[in-house]
């Protein structure tokens, strides 16, 4: 009985573990997302400096190291938006921002950037 008490109380454990892991990643993905959205508002044509994001939606690619983030912000004018940013990994250190890469951003359903080939 100690053993499978000891067993589950290890296998427990390590969910826990994973399901950390994996929620930090998920963290970690949104809010590259958003970083990208942000920079692209502050350095575009609207010159929008102060954005408010809304609940966002992670969608995992068929590529482990490609995720799809789908959410909504409000800018300093008090209008509604939505996005769509395709983001990729491309370096081990996934809390350093030059390891993620914006490859397709979309702002109220229209493409403002693309910059790889189809998903």
């Amino acid at each position: 009985m100690r053993i499978l008490s000891a067993l589950l109380i290890i296998s427990l454990s390590s969910f826990s573990a994973l399901a950390n892991e994996e929620e930090q990643l998920r963290a970690t993905v949104i809010s590259m997302a958003q970083h990208f959205v942000q920079e692209h508002f502050m350095h575009g044509d609207t010159g929008h400096y102060h954005i408010e994001f809304d609940v966002a939606y992670l969608h995992p690619q068929p590529n482990p190291m490609f995720w799809a983030v789908v959410g909504g912000f409000v800018s300093d004018q008090n209008t509604p938006n939505t996005y769509v940013a395709a983001v990729r990994q491309v370096c081990a250190e996934s809390s350093e921002v030059t390891c993620w890469q914006l490859e397709k951003l979309a702002i109220n359903n229209k493409i403002v950037l693309n910059v790889s080939g189809p998903l």
